[in-house]
């Protein structure tokens, strides 16, 4: 049933997550859309402000306005096929904007060990909103009760989908920043991710140079990525 389930998602894609748990019990509808500038220009406004004043967070001081022209352009001259996605919460209103609450930048062109010929696609850049930060939106307002939960494996999910649709059977590789310590190097173990050995060096490359393998390197393999996607099915 799992080479089934494998083949399927390999041969004829897999849907975006379309909706979101809630405390308050209902879900809340979502919508995964390509990223725009309009997407960056919010959430450095209405976001990352928030996100950085909270101790901890890897993505502290980021700033989506260079991140996603830089990334963009240094994937294609590295013919890594880059791709931005940003996860929306749908308005009630049909004509409403959509309410961006997770980020996510990633290659679809990528090998992680040096020895290895499978390729898959790699995580660059992944926030997910905190509550805070959507509670105080005058066109969309929200409690902490109808704020959708776990934004961040729904983002996580976001790089899996698309590395089944890009026929990369859901293998997906990123580096767990330092600083986010620990604490994010065992959310991603917890979602069902390996961890590189420190002795397993990466292809020839620049990344080899600007982070070596160090024991932060996460991936997906083939059963751990169809048992991830699988996971979200209810809520696509």
């Amino acid at each position: 049933m799992q080479d089934n389930q494998g083949r399927l998602r390999r041969w004829v894609g897999v849907k975006f997550v379309r909706r979101a748990p809630s405390r308050s019990g209902r879900s809340v509808d979502l919508r995964v859309s390509h990223m725009r500038p309009e997407h960056a220009i919010w959430w450095q406004s209405h976001v990352q402000p928030v996100i950085d004043d909270m101790p901890g967070r890897a993505d502290r001081g980021w700033n989506w306005l260079v991140h996603f022209p830089f990334t963009t352009l240094a994937g294609r001259v590295l013919r890594q096929r880059p791709a931005g996605f940003t996860v929306g919460i749908v308005s009630d209103d049909p004509d409403g904007p959509l309410v961006p609450c997770v980020m996510v930048q990633l290659l679809a062109r990528f090998r992680l060990r040096a020895k290895s010929v499978n390729r898959s696609a790699y995580l660059w850049y992944l926030s997910a909103a905190p509550v805070a930060a959507l509670t105080d939106v005058p066109e969309h307002p929200m409690t902490p009760e109808t704020v959708p939960k776990r934004l961040g494996t729904i983002g996580l999910d976001v790089a899996v989908t698309h590395s089944f649709n890009r026929r990369r059977r859901g293998r997906v590789a990123l580096y767990a920043d330092e600083e986010g310590g620990s604490q994010l190097l065992d959310w991603y173990q917890s979602r069902g991710m390996a961890v590189l050995s420190p002795d397993q060096r990466l292809p020839r490359s620049i990344r080899r140079l600007v982070k070596p393998s160090d024991g932060r390197y996460c991936y997906y393999t083939d059963q751990g990525a169809l048992e991830a996607s699988r996971a979200l099915d209810d809520l696509r």
